[in-house]
């Protein structure tokens, strides 16, 4: 056997790699790379699933909130009729009361400025609270508010 020389004693010279460690490297390398892409897909695939729960759960909380403003409008309209058509049977029979000139088998008398003055309010009132109560019913989108005024042209 020969001696080394001193140049291999210094720097030991790389052994060449053998055929099978060389394929070995490269699918170790090409797993690496299907686990980063796989847990990329299952990231996204995460991702997608909380947007359409996202999505799903907003869709049912603007359902809710219909149900239970049309509820509340159903509730609220309810209130408003039977307030207009108590205030109504009063100001017939106060009309009717006063033309007979009785109310209950009493003498009733109003003068006539009283009853013109009670019979305008109330019809006022009624058609006021009917006209606030559609407008909040029937609330106006996209109306005058958004346009811009016209501007004169010279």
């Amino acid at each position: 056997m020969t001696e080394p020389s001193e140049l291999e004693r210094v720097s030991p010279v790389p052994t060449p790699q053998s055929p099978a460690s060389a394929p070995a490297a490269h699918t170790d390398t090409q797993a690496a790379i299907e686990r980063a892409v796989q847990q990329g897909l299952e990231s996204e695939r995460r991702s997608s699933a909380q947007g359409a729960d996202l999505e799903r759960l907003t869709r049912q909380l603007r359902y809710r909130e219909a149900v239970d403003q049309r509820l509340l409008r159903l509730g609220v309209g309810a209130i408003v009729f039977i307030l207009s058509a108590g205030w109504l049977a009063a100001d017939v029979t106060l009309t009717l009361a006063a033309g007979w000139g009785e109310l209950g088998g009493r003498p009733f008398r109003l003068e006539s400025s009283v009853l013109v003055a009670f019979l305008t309010t109330s019809t006022a009132t009624v058609i006021g609270l009917f006209l606030v109560f559609l407008r909040w019913l029937y609330p106006q989108t996209g109306g005058a508010e958004e346009r811009e005024p016209e501007r004169d042209r010279p």
